[in-house]
């Protein structure tokens, strides 16, 4: 077969896997609407089309597949079978060799065949005896039918029009050389179109009401996210060439025209990162429709019977945050399904219903995302954590019983800790939630818990919306220029000499009501230097929030608020705790990012 156009494969990659990464959640959502038309539609034309673009490619693992996958909703829909547990355990794992297919040619390899069994037990639920009638949804006039979906495929192909009425065996787009059209914004050309040489409103069409001409024009493009982290760093950039602009006009008498052209470069570029940031903003829903599956497929493996519900699907957050969310969240799904839900008749026995709840939620607040990760289930119990976490000597006896309730839950948090007595598929190796807060951490985010035992537990995460432009307080610490993260900082007050005390080795400063644990910038810089020489001077503390628990940053000064470009660090300082990254300052000069939260971890400060 001739080369494939590498647009087009790129095409089919992005059509196909938008497709896929709907499917999932379409298939559990099936399971709960057995007798929706619609949705059985969706999902028939779906694996119909990734069927027809792979067979262009000469992908047959991937045709072979989605075509046994489609013959099981033709029957479906055509009435001749219900859909049951083994029907949508087949179709299910016909959707994980679809994904598993995709992500080989996503890294440039190729579909390698699906297990000759499940190619079997997909050829068996077309045999079912039971059937259940499916009516078809009434033509509004509005969209594509079945009919005009399938002839708009003939046409892409180059065959004549043909009777709607057609084999599933038969069928043009399961052959290499046929192509499928997806949903797309009216107007707007097919990867299918592309490869056919035309548009799904050519004149030869056999619908000619729906020409392109009589189409809206094209209101949409895709963007590779190279090409958009590419501007990001330009735009970046010019962030840092106008913070160097205003510094430099600021300490210097300037011409009233300079003034305003000072103020309208700032207003451009504030405009421009906005309008570029909104460029690079995707709903979260992206990270949220790979957990109905992975819920379906833990409460079948775990025999537990759990609901997930979501919510704020649609907000947005940074492209980067959406990927770099997929994991954490993946453990924390997997561990509330693991350890959080008690069996069913375990939760009868305790009255509550056989099935617990899951909700995972989003929502913007201001320049943040917040994540609720809840559950209804047993809750997590302090002492027997106390007790885990001196039989694994992670602590002593002494230590473990001075803590209170809510340190005791964060135990959970501590690395090679678990509460599993045996090592599964899911959990018991110690790995889980110490990654998880170490991620959301170099996310520039928090993580609470709360628990309560027999009622269910809660995580709630907060993050920035965006980590391409970081806004920043600048400090002076000796000779040095510190930034630190904006998202941290609670407020700033007056080093009182008077009100400090030290206290388990540490200074302590009353602040509105409660003790707040000091950590010096200078002795953290310079550890030559002794404690109780870092506090002499009359010096200014920032007020930071880490896990809901508040510290003081001692500093010489607090400078100014300042938008910054994160820069990664040298080999030499890379991994460093207390470092995030680094920026060039208004002034010219190298400051460094701080990490908040693994700094006050490297001090041992306690709250």
């Amino acid at each position: 077969m001739p080369a494939v156009d590498d647009d087009i494969r790129a095409d089919f990659l992005t059509e196909a896997g938008e497709l896929v990464e709907r499917l999932g959640p379409q298939l559990v959502e099936l399971e709960q609407r057995p007798d929706d038309p619609d949705l059985l539609n969706a999902i028939f034309r779906a694996f119909h089309t990734v069927k027809g673009g792979a067979g262009f490619l000469g992908e047959t693992a991937l045709v072979e597949i989605c075509h046994r996958a489609e013959e099981v909703f033709s029957v479906l829909r055509a009435g001749t079978r219900k859909i049951d547990a083994a029907l949508m355990d087949a179709v299910l794992a016909a959707y994980d060799e679809v994904t598993r297919m995709m992500d080989a040619l996503h890294g440039g390899g190729a579909s390698t065949p699906a297990p000759a069994a499940l190619l079997e037990k997909l050829k068996q639920q077309l045999k079912a005896p039971v059937a259940v009638v499916v009516a078809a949804p009434a033509d509004s006039g509005e969209g594509i039918s079945d009919d005009e979906f399938e002839a708009l495929l003939d046409q892409l192909q180059g065959k004549p029009a043909a009777s709607s009425a057609k084999s599933t065996d038969g069928d043009a787009a399961a052959v290499p050389g046929a192509t499928a059209s997806t949903d797309l914004p009216p107007g707007s050309p097919s990867m299918a179109a592309r490869a056919a040489g035309g548009t799904s409103g050519s004149a030869d069409s056999p619908h000619p009401q729906r020409r392109a001409s009589d189409h809206a024009p094209e209101t949409s493009v895709r963007i590779d996210t190279q090409k958009l982290d590419a501007m990001m760093s330009l735009v970046g950039e010019l962030v840092l060439v106008r913070n160097r602009l205003k510094t430099l006009h600021d300490g210097a008498q300037g011409s009233s025209d300079n003034d305003k052209s000072l103020r309208e470069l700032d207003g451009i570029t504030s405009r421009l990162q906005g309008s570029l940031l909104a460029l690079r903003m995707q709903p979260i829903k992206k990270v949220f429709s790979r957990f109905p599956k992975l819920v379906r497929d833990l409460s079948r493996q775990l025999g537990k019977e759990i609901n997930l519900v979501m919510e704020g699907e649609d907000t947005d957050l940074d492209k980067n945050l959406v990927e770099a969310l997929g994991d954490p969240l993946m453990h924390m799904v997997r561990n509330s399904c693991d350890h959080g839900f008690e069996m069913p008749d375990a939760r009868a026995a305790a009255g509550k219903p056989r099935g617990g709840t899951l909700t995972l939620a989003a929502e913007q607040a201001g320049e943040h995302i917040l994540i609720t990760i809840r559950d209804d289930g047993a809750g997590i119990d302090a002492e027997r954590l106390r007790r885990k976490v001196v039989e694994k000597g992670l602590m002593t006896a002494a230590d473990a019983g001075r803590l209170d309730q809510q340190a005791a839950l964060e135990l959970i948090f501590m690395p090679g800790f678990s509460t599993k007595e045996q090592v599964s598929d899911l959990s018991g190796r110690g790995v889980g939630m110490d990654v998880v807060k170490n991620s959301i951490q170099t996310l520039n985010g928090t993580v609470q818990l709360e628990s309560r035992l027999g009622q269910g537990t809660t995580f709630r995460l907060r993050l920035p919306l965006t980590l391409a432009i970081l806004p920043t307080l600048m400090v002076a610490v000796s000779t040095r220029t510190y930034a630190i993260p904006l998202s941290s900082v609670v407020e700033v007050a007056l080093l009182d000499q008077k009100l400090l005390r030290w206290q388990f080795g540490q200074p302590v400063m009353p602040l509105r009501g409660e003790d707040l644990t000091l950590v010096d910038l200078a002795c953290w810089a310079d550890p030559a230097l002794p404690d109780d020489d870092c506090t002499t001077d009359d010096r200014q503390v920032v007020v930071v929030m880490v896990n809901e628990a508040r510290y003081g940053l001692i500093v010489a000064q607090v400078k100014r608020r300042e938008e910054v470009v994160m820069k990664p660090l040298g080999a030499m300082l890379k991994g460093l705790a207390g470092l995030a990254g680094a920026t060039i300052t208004g002034d010219g000069r190298v400051a460094l990012i701080l990490d908040v939260p693994s700094l006050v971890q490297a001090r041992g400060a306690k709250p």
